[in-house]
């Protein structure tokens, strides 16, 4: 009877150890993660769409149907990031719930380790006060084979039960660290988020307004020229006719410096004039004039190393480039730095490329407003600067 009894209790304790519960998993955001990989995509579209709108403005062919496009291009783009936006915020709500549920996620999974842990010292505590015996003398005290047996799957059970509880805590550690990562990343995310949406917002005003004053500039200095069509037609005539005694005198020295052209006024890189015809095809714009808000004074700096050739710092208001600068780069290459409102170098100084300062930005001779007028010329004649220069640096 006793060894029944025995048996008994044994073989409670073995189902009670096996039939151990484990700890509940938090639910998963399979939901919150489709919706986040959906405005991922809708975001991607967006990009797409831009894309579009940029190749609008390269089939344009006057100057002001260039920035009426980009004025297009603009509004669209405000459009486009309005719903950017509206996409970001709805990202950023979904990650702060996310947020919330890893935080008590987390709390629950802190919860279960502290449990779980609390089971393991109870369990050691009760081992040592019922000074339980090594597993082979356990075995070694069996009376019968059936005792045996008993024996063996109390001492395999309860092996198995503390494996188990052991196991369970390092599993429960890793997934609170995982949770942990993940909450820290969802915050990084919303961060981002909310700088990028602050940084579109002021790009695309400052876009806009820029766009919208270049608009306004071109229409002047179009109908300024219109308004006075045969006299400044004839103007221009002298100008290009005292340019070409000028570029026939300039003897170029040696060969040509090389290397791409660098941009003549850092930190300003609006184009409110390209090279080639413009106002209906009546007038012939021989350079790039450059412009900005604040331009004025801003320093003009050569674009490539070379020797200054000539300079001009007398002009009559109204008429040709007003106070320039030519610099001579080798091998018949030059370029000129027109509507200065003060120089900077004299004739025979030699230049370095993108520091030596030849003038600053003025609205001298014929300009309806402050900017560079900037020409590359190759044996005295005119060329499209776009063609060598490296970048708007």
């Amino acid at each position: 009877m006793k060894s029944v009894r025995i048996a008994a209790c044994l073989l409670a304790v073995c189902l009670a150890l096996r039939l151990a519960p484990l700890p509940a998993r938090a639910a998963d955001s399979a939901g919150h993660q489709k919706r986040l990989e959906e405005l991922s995509g809708q975001l991607v579209s967006i990009t797409r769409e831009r894309e579009g709108i940029k190749e609008k403005i390269s089939g344009a062919s006057t100057e002001k149907e260039k920035k009426l496009a980009e004025k297009m291009h603009w509004e669209s783009q405000i459009s486009l990031t309005r719903r950017e936006i509206d996409i970001l915020q709805e990202r950023i709500g979904l990650l702060e719930e996310e947020i919330t549920g890893k935080q008590e996620e987390i709390t629950g999974k802190q919860e279960e380790i502290d449990r779980t842990f609390e089971r393991y010292k109870k369990r050691m505590r009760a081992a040592y006060m019922a000074k339980e015996p090594p597993a082979i003398s356990m075995l070694w005290g069996a009376s019968d084979l059936t005792d045996l047996l008993i024996r063996s799957e109390f001492v395999r059970a309860t092996a198995e039960y503390d494996e188990r509880l052991v196991r369970i805590l390092r599993d429960e550690r890793a997934a609170l660290e995982e949770a942990k990562r993940d909450l820290e990343h969802s915050q990084r995310a919303i961060q981002a988020d909310e700088d990028g949406m602050q940084a579109k917002r002021q790009e695309l005003e400052e876009q806009l307004h820029s766009t919208e004053a270049d608009i306004q500039s071109i229409s002047m200095l179009e109908e300024a020229y219109l308004s006075r069509q045969a006299e400044l037609q004839a103007m221009d005539e002298e100008v290009q006719a005292q340019l070409d005694k000028i570029y026939a005198e300039i003897k170029s020295s040696g060969e040509y410096v090389g290397g791409k052209f660098g941009w003549p006024v850092p930190g300003y890189t609006t184009l409110t004039s390209y090279y080639g015809w413009r106002f209906n095809n009546t007038n012939f714009h021989t350079g790039l004039d450059i412009s900005g808000s604040d331009i004025y004074g801003a320093s003009v700096v050569a674009a490539n190393s070379g020797t200054v050739a000539y300079v001009q710092t007398t002009y009559t208001d109204g008429v040709g480039y007003g106070k320039y600068v030519i610099v001579d780069h080798g091998g018949g290459y030059t370029t000129l730095y027109g509507h200065l409102s003060s120089v900077s170098v004299a004739v025979g100084d030699v230049v370095a490329r993108g520091v030596s300062e030849v003038g600053k930005v003025g609205s001298t001779g014929w300009s309806t407003g402050p900017h560079l007028h900037f020409e590359v010329r190759v044996d005295g004649k005119h060329q499209n600067p776009l063609g060598f220069l490296k970048s708007k640096d």
